[in-house]
């Protein structure tokens, strides 16, 4: 198995090559869901974001907040991957739920969960599906963004944040989003979960 990159200032660095054009032939699982393989990292949230902006990804403030919360459900204590593990994501799309208003974090999360029987995910998946998953990627896959339902992590605001990859005008985009329990997501998206 070959490794597409060694440096940090690579943008595919640590991928490896039969990840990546995994990506590229959108395999399905049972349910039709695109499946992807990401291998892990043990970055602390400071380290995503120097590896990320080195390779000329987007963090929007919120991101970068949620990545340096140190709070103790911060992301350096509990969304952290295990270096060198390999994590088989589902990207279930939002528009599973029809309903506007019933479209929220948990009723998304359930959903994975009960009726798929994936696995919530650590926050540490989503930066790593940002590398392999390009915009170009994204439109074809028909996402507008790739969130992930992990557990919140509190920013320095206190504000309650889940981390999701964006399709951003200006280029590829980390972005936070506010996980109130009123909040809403829409169609546009998927929720990726762990997949056995």
């Amino acid at each position: 198995m070959s490794i597409i990159g060694t440096l940090p200032g690579d943008c595919l660095a640590g991928l490896h090559a039969d990840t990546y054009r995994l990506t590229l032939d959108f395999e399905r699982n049972e349910h039709g869901h695109i499946v992807l393989t990401i291998i892990g990292t043990d970055h602390s949230g400071a380290q995503e974001i120097e590896r990320l902006t080195t390779t000329r990804f987007y963090i929007s403030d919120w991101a970068k907040s949620c990545l340096l919360s140190k709070g103790d459900d911060g992301y350096d204590k509990k969304h952290r991957l295990v270096a060198g593990q390999r994590y088989k994501v589902a990207l279930m799309p939002t528009k599973e739920i029809e309903d506007d208003s019933d479209r929220t974090t948990e009723a998304l999360r359930k959903r994975g969960i009960k009726k798929y029987g994936y696995g919530k995910p650590l926050a540490g998946i989503v930066p790593r599906i940002r590398e392999v998953v390009s915009n170009q990627l994204m439109e074809k896959m028909g996402f507008r963004y790739i969130a992930a339902p992990h557990d919140i992590i509190t920013d320095s605001g206190g504000l309650p944040g889940v981390i999701g990859a964006y399709l951003g005008d200006d280029g590829s985009l980390l972005f936070a989003y506010c996980d109130h329990p009123g909040s809403r997501w829409n169609v546009g998206g998927a929720f990726a979960f762990l997949a056995s």
